[in-house]
């Protein structure tokens, strides 16, 4: 069997019976580029509108019906610094060959709708449109907005503000020509992981990828994760007026901690107990006891580090929320919680993760992402290693936390 990692082509089966239904996913993973970006959302949209063998949406649902109802969509992933073009489908096992869908994976992938200038014009249009309207939908989700743009600000010279599905203000400068040109250079130099989950064979998924794309040397470029250490911090502090109605307070923190780190997984039972639920500091001391918010979390960025809180609150909160927020992340430094907060927070973390079981496309999600950060790819493993999370080993990880940017969005 031929090595197909010589050829930047990573594929990986999780081999269950779980399920009824199989899924693949090809993942085209590229840095996160400003000047690629909107290229790339175009190409997720583009891809899916016609090829060759289907030439419009409507033949393309129409031969998934005919797989049986086989789902198939091509969308953008931003995984830390990381953009990735995911293809994916699902189909019944018992009842679609193998063959026949990676026949159809590269009749949309490696066959598209194309004349002597590029990709269609039509298509080109439609593509353009379609980005558009995902950005707007952005822009129009002040939540998101604002958990964006705290980025952006606490990010602004690394690859991680950058956003995944594109700038409309790069219209301009993108034709159907150069499009093109863009996507023949990602099939040639973009690393490709394809990752499947059901009751199949790694060397039979192997052997009909190598046959069906007839795959010869590529000169594909392998990423390999940029984590960033900062230590001198200076905190930054905005306020953006907006059109709404309720005020949006996000607070960035910086660990420095990866999640290879031996103290990533106290890090992430120490945030837990900080915001991850109902049984948290930030739920029921900044929510209940004070009345300062609608509603306030917390979660990691696994691939930076970054301990990231979001709350809903009335703009003439904003600084008595604030305080109290990072006066409960303090808390956690000095040590000031329990055993039973401790037990409570791996439950809550032993129900998330071992759900993911549960459903095939979370599993698939869950083992990519620990591929790419090099980390435990077995959920039972991992979830042992929580169980294993100390007090003392919370206090330390939590005492590398530094904060770094508060963003609140207040009405206008």
């Amino acid at each position: 069997m031929i090595n197909m990692e010589n050829l930047g082509i990573n594929i990986n089966v999780i081999k269950t019976n779980k399920f009824k239904t199989t899924c693949i996913t090809f993942l085209l993973k590229q840095k996160l580029d400003r000047e690629k970006v909107t290229y790339n959302a175009l190409l997720s949209k583009i891809l899916m509108l016609g090829c060759e063998k289907y030439k419009s949406i409507k033949e393309i649902n129409l031969k998934s019906e005919l797989m049986f109802g086989t789902t198939f969509h091509i969308d953008i992933l931003k995984k830390g610094e990381n953009q990735i073009i995911e293809v994916f489908c699902e189909f019944i096992s018992n009842k679609v060959n193998l063959y026949e869908i990676l026949e159809f994976f590269k009749n949309i992938l490696l066959e598209p709708l194309v004349d002597s200038e590029g990709f269609l014009k039509e298509n080109f249009k439609k593509a353009k449109q379609l980005v558009k309207d995902d950005i707007l939908s952005r822009q129009n989700d002040k939540k998101r907005l604002a958990k964006e743009r705290c980025i952006e600000i606490m990010c602004k010279d690394e690859r991680f503000s950058i956003l995944a599905d594109g700038y409309i203000e790069d219209f301009d400068k993108i034709d159907r020509k150069t499009l093109y040109s863009h996507y023949r250079e990602i099939l040639k130099h973009s690393e490709i992981d394809v990752v499947a989950i059901g009751n199949l064979e790694e060397n039979l998924l192997k052997k009909c990828i190598f046959e069906k794309f007839n795959i010869g040397n590529r000169l594909y470029k392998k990423y390999d994760l940029d984590f960033i250490f900062k230590t001198n911090i200076e905190v930054k502090e905005v306020v953006e007026k907006f059109d709404v109605t309720q005020g949006k307070l996000c607070i960035g923190l910086r660990s420095n901690i990866e999640a290879k780190d031996k103290q990533f997984l106290p890090l992430l039972v120490g945030n837990e107990i900080l915001g991850g639920g109902s049984g948290s500091f930030l739920f029921n001391n900044v929510r209940e006891k004070e009345n300062l918010c609608y509603y306030v979390n917390s979660y990691i960025y696994i691939f930076k580090g970054i301990v990231f809180i979001e709350s809903g609150i009335n703009f003439e909160s904003y600084k008595n929320a604030k305080t109290n927020i990072i006066k409960n992340v303090e808390m956690l430094k000095r040590g000031e919680f329990t055993d039973e907060h401790i037990n409570i927070a791996k439950k809550g973390l032993y129900k998330k993760y071992n759900s993911i079981k549960d459903y095939n496309t979370a599993h698939l999600d869950f083992y990519f992402t620990n591929k790419l950060l090099n980390i435990e790819k077995d959920i039972d493993k991992f979830l042992e290693n929580i169980q294993n999370v100390e007090k003392e080993q919370i206090v330390k990880a939590f005492n590398q936390i530094k904060l770094d940017t508060c963003y609140f969005m207040k009405g206008e």
